[in-house]
């Protein structure tokens, strides 16, 4: 299968494009994962830290 794969993409003549395209859309999908984490108040990442505890607090069986 591997060496079907490595067959396939020496022939493609236009591969640079796609490994452009890849490359870019990983740094795009960090860059968004990063903007969202910075954008969010701390209060909310308070909130869901104290979930799990709450969830201990009302059901005493573990």
């Amino acid at each position: 299968m591997i060496s079907f794969l490595k067959n396939y993409f020496r022939e493609e003549k236009n591969i640079g494009i796609f490994q452009s395209i890849m490359l870019v859309s990983f740094f795009l999908f960090f860059i968004i994962i990063i903007c969202f984490i910075l954008t969010k108040n701390k209060t909310y990442y308070r909130k869901l830290s104290s979930i799990p505890l709450e969830k201990d607090k009302h059901n005493h069986e573990v």
